[in-house]
């Protein structure tokens, strides 16, 4: 797989993420720190798949409380 593969599944997954992201995320100042940081770094495509790859990271922090509430209350009933 190359660069531009990764890339282009990054930047997928990303655009999933915040498409159904339908409130502020508590990690919400360290998302928007990433996305910076994906602007400074346009040239280099290693890094910007390293920043990508940061991101995808919080919203998948993100998630997990999101699940954790959905399995308990599944199992309180």
């Amino acid at each position: 797989m190359s660069y531009e593969e990764i890339y282009k599944l990054h930047f997928h997954l990303l655009k999933i993420y915040e498409e159904n992201e339908k409130h502020s995320s508590p990690y919400q100042s360290e998302i928007d720190n990433f996305k910076r940081q994906l602007n400074l770094f346009s040239g280099d495509i290693v890094q910007r798949i390293f920043v990508m790859n940061q991101l995808i990271k919080i919203y998948e922090k993100s998630r997990e409380s999101k699940i954790k509430w959905c399995s308990d209350l599944y199992f309180k009933i």
